[in-house]
Order: structure tokens, then sequence, then C-alpha cells
């Protein structure tokens, strides 16, 4: 072999193990950027975790800048306050930045789209963490209002008055204009024992009212039921950490009471984990989509199915809903209804429909981000639409004060009944006079073009 030959193998020999190390080295601090992170979206506000999946997501990096933004008007900006403002100590680099930051979020006009300093970011991962401290209800922003979906059953807040649909706009004296879910949460929140004064608009009520609410130890007991006649009667406060186990539990008890009917009462029902829902709507409706995502990314769209061979498929549905309905609540309703599996009773529901994830920052601050929403099996929207019940029924204020459950009494003399039949049926038929309406109408211009 020749001399020099055997000089380049020697090279090759050498070089080719270095260069190996060198790309795996790469490769394996490019995949570090990627880490599990937890898709949270909270209870459309003060109380437990909401639809919580885990995906992998892409850390943002510290050092990356965005494609053709020009800064320089920022940087004018910082400079000549820095150069000019008369209380020079009051300048603080970190509370700017962080200022800069939530300007920047607040100008997409998301409530659910929120930065999060380290500070704000640590009692976000306490808040979904389990049991907590203060007034039990659930909030939501509306029209850029901060409203009350709903005060959760016994709680400090449904005690002193606090009612679904009611507008704060002031907590302890400080407006809530422009604020924040995340921050009219930790403002709320507090010690037990400790008051919070909230200030609120109710439509029926010419003048402002001013509540003040004890705080106390929040404790959901998420599941009751109860046997009507030969009526199963289920109430769902929310789609817990527990309420599957809990459902299967009772399932069994119900069946041995053989039903002719079962009512779910997700009434002021504002949320919960996305899989409980899905699971407990498996007992009732078999192998078909229970919701739909849609998203901007791969990833972040698809269907999401029920199980097989649940206990109640054949045993007659009744759901009751109203405006203190939400999020994991309407899921469950829409699919009742898109699959014709139950009748829907009661008030229209809230419409809570869009999916956070949360990004991990640099510092321990975080980005909470708006990356989907949630739509019906028959791709209906939630967010901001809501579900329209198959009967409007309502609760009157003189059966509101006796104490008096019209909805639910309804729903006792409908379910499994030839009425209850004849109710979906006309539904049916009506979407149908609707879709050949359209498909008419569309052929008619189809027509009218050529």
């Amino acid at each position: 072999m020749p001399h020099y030959e055997r000089n380049i193998r020697l090279i090759l020999f050498l070089i080719l193990p270095i260069l190996g190390f060198l790309l795996g080295w790469s490769l394996s601090q490019k995949n570090a950027e990627y880490e599990p992170a937890l898709t949270v979206e909270i209870n459309a506000g003060e109380t437990t975790e909401e639809l919580v999946i885990e995906e992998p997501v892409l850390k943002i990096k510290k050092n990356t800048k965005p494609k053709d933004v020009d800064l320089s008007l920022f940087w004018e900006t910082w400079n000549g306050m820095e150069e000019n403002y008369l209380h020079a100590e009051d300048l603080k680099v970190e509370t700017q930045v962080y200022g800069a930051i939530k300007g920047l979020i607040r100008s997409l006009e998301d409530p659910y789209t929120v930065f999060m300093t380290p500070d704000e970011t640590k009692k976000f991962e306490e808040n979904i963490s389990g049991e907590f401290e203060g007034i039990g209800a659930e909030i939501a922003i509306r029209n850029k209002q901060l409203v009350v979906v709903t005060p959760l059953k016994g709680s400090p807040a449904q005690q002193a008055g606090i009612q679904a649909g009611d507008i704060i706009y002031k907590i302890n004296d400080e407006p809530t204009h422009d604020i924040s879910i995340d921050e009219a949460v930790m403002k709320i929140r507090g010690p037990k024992g400790e008051k919070v004064v909230l200030s609120i608009v109710r439509e029926e009520e010419r003048n402002p009212l001013e509540i003040t609410i004890v705080r106390d130890n929040i404790v959901i007991d998420a599941l009751e039921w109860e046997m009507n006649d030969d009526v199963a009667v289920i109430t769902l406060a929310q789609f817990g950490t527990d309420i599957v186990s809990e459902f299967q539990t009772v399932t069994a008890e119900i069946l041995l009471q053989n039903p002719r009917g079962i009512i779910l009462d997700l009434r002021n029902n504002g949320g919960g984990l996305l899989d409980a829902c899905v699971k407990i709507a498996s007992e009732f409706v078999d192998q078909e989509i229970i919701v739909r995502t849609k998203g901007r990314k791969f990833g972040d769209s698809g269907d999401i199915m029920s199980g097989r061979n649940g206990a109640f498929l054949d045993v007659p549905l009744i759901v009751l809903v109203n405006k203190g309905s939400a999020s994991a609540s309407e899921i469950f309703a829409g699919a009742v209804q898109d699959h014709k599996r139950g009748l829907l009773l009661g008030e229209k529901t809230f419409g809570k429909g869009s999916v956070q994830n949360v990004i991990p920052l640099s510092d321990g601050s975080s980005l909470k981000v708006t990356i989907a929403e949630w739509l019906t099996p028959e791709g209906r929207s939630i967010h901001e639409e809501g579900i329209d019940p198959d009967e409007i029924v309502e609760i009157s204020d003189e059966d509101f004060e006796n104490e008096e459950d019209t909805v639910l009494r309804r729903a006792l003399d409908l379910v499994g009944t030839d009425e209850m039949t004849a109710i979906m049926e006309a539904e049916e038929v009506e979407e149908d006079k609707e879709e050949e309406i359209e498909g008419g109408l569309e052929t008619e211009e189809e027509i009218t073009e050529e």
C-alpha cells in the first residue's frame, strides 16, 4: 500500500469518531430545546384546573429575535424615559421589561392569553394543584368585563349572594377594567377568614351592589345523586380529579335501581378536566366524537373519541344546563345534542371553549397562550357561542324564592316519554329542512351564475 494512502486512512480513522461525537452532541442540544409542559386551561376562573393535557412544547429561546420587526421606536421611548423621567429612583429594569411584555400580550385582546412573572407563575401552579382558599366562584371575561360564571354550591360566594352573570367592576375598590383572568383570581383569593369586597352590577338591579365575602377553604362536593321515583338524578358540580372514580362507584348503584331515565344536572358546572368529561360521556355515548379541536399548528387539531360499552347507552337521558354551565360542561352537552343521545333543557350555556398552553420561560416566568378552540362533533364553535338547549326552561323569580326547580320538574315529566322523543325528532326534522333550504339556495345560485 502506498505511503500516502496509509496516511489518509490514519487521518480518517482519527477524524471520523470526532465528527460523529460532534454531530451527536449537536443533535442532543437541539432536542434539549424541547421539554414536556402542561397544557392547562383554567376553569373560567377562580376554582380548579381545566382541560389538562400533557404534550411536548417548544421552549422559547432566550436569544430569539423576531424577524422583520423594527424595534427602534421602542428603544427611543425607553431611552427617552430613562433620560427624562423625574423619579429616576423608580425606574427598575425588570419591572419595565415585564410591563412591556404584558402590554404586548394585552394587545391581542384575548383575556385567556397572559404573561406571568416568576411570582405569578408560582401562584398559578399552586392554584391548579387542588384545594385552595378563596370565595368559590367561577369567573371569566365577557365583552371586556369581569363576570361571574357561577358561584359554587355551598361556597362563601353563594352564601354571600353572588349570582351567575354578575359583573364585577371593582375588587376591594380597585377597578377591574383591562384586568386578566389570572390577575383577578390572585386579587380575589386570599387566606381563610379574610374579607374581600366585590362591587358588582346585576342586570335586574338599578344600582351597583357591594358584597363582602369572607374567604374560606373551598372543598367541592363534585357529585350527588338520588332516585326521584324511578328516575336517577345526578348532579355534577365539576369534572374534577376524582369525579370519574366517584361516577363509576355510583354507576353500579344506579343500575341496580333499573331507572327508566337519567337526568344529568350540569347547571352551574364551570368545567373541569377534559379527560374526566370524555370518560363520563363514554358511559352515555358509544365510540363517537365527543369534541373536536381546531388549532393553528399540527397536533393542535383533531377529534377526541368516547370509549365503548358504556353503562347507560340505552337509558333515556336529559341534560340540564344554564348560563353557569361552561367549558367541559358545554363539551358534554354539545356531544349529547349532536349525537341525538338525549335532550338539553334549561338556558343557553356560557360559551367558554378555548384551549391554553403554558410555556415556561427562561427566568421562571411563563406565557399562557391560546392555541386552539373546542368544537362540537358537528363542528359548531363553543367559544363565545355557547350551546342552545333543545327546550328553553327558566326558573321564574317566584319559583326561585319558593325554591321550586321548574327545570328539574319539567325534566322529570319528560324523561323517557313519547313527548321527549317527539321533541328530539322535531329538532331533527327542523335541521333537515334547514339543510334542504341551504342546498336549494346553493343550487339556485349555481343556476343563476350559469
